[in-house]
């Protein structure tokens, strides 16, 4: 029994292991100038997208392991969905402003859209907090989240300060919910959560 519930978890494992890297790899690409313009976004995207394999794998390792509660299961779905509209309505945020030149209001519509998906994921979360009647998987899910608020406010610290004495570039505040889902992460890592 023990083997067939390594396997999910590995596979979840280099899942993530694949998004991440996808992820980090293409911003290093970018920053490095090794890879410009469309390259860039086309390669983000397709790192972006790599969510869709990454949740379904989690979704099986939880089951394996019996952590997939019929709240958790909701949570898990409507984070996928949220997560692949903000997918689409960043990119296509982006891409509006940038081949429009759109006036003001049209740009601030564009910030609220592309931020709309977060909203969604949050209520998820909160929803899942409220639906979840198992207090095991209820108090994981709250340690994991103050972990990752604490993994955002020590590197917002961190690099506030880097900032302020002029050792390191501005950075655009929306990094602030992926850097606390990276934190979740973590989190999950930390307390060897095998649906990680």
């Amino acid at each position: 029994m023990s083997e067939i519930a390594a396997t999910p978890s590995t596979s979840s494992r280099r899942w993530v292991a694949v998004f991440l890297g996808a992820i980090f790899g293409t911003g290093a690409l970018k920053v490095s100038g090794l890879i410009e313009g469309p390259v860039f976004w086309l390669l983000l995207l397709g790192s972006f997208l790599l969510i869709i394999p990454m949740a379904r794998a989690q979704r099986r390792s939880m089951a394996a392991r019996g952590n997939l509660s019929a709240a958790m299961d909701r949570y898990s779905r409507r984070i996928l969905v949220a997560s692949l509209a903000y997918v689409a309505l960043f990119f296509a945020a982006i891409w509006i402003a940038r081949t429009t030149a759109p006036g003001e209001v049209i740009r601030v519509m564009l910030a609220f859209t592309a931020a709309l998906p977060v909203i969604f994921m949050i209520r998820a979360m909160a929803l899942l907090l409220r639906e979840e009647d198992d207090e095991y998987l209820r108090s994981r899910f709250v340690e994991q989240s103050l972990i990752a608020t604490g993994v955002l406010l020590t590197a917002a610290t961190l690099y506030g300060f880097l900032n302020a004495f002029d050792v390191a570039p501005r950075v655009d505040a929306w990094v602030a919910f992926p850097v606390w889902a990276v934190g979740l992460g973590i989190a999950r890592l930390v307390q060897g959560d095998a649906a990680c």
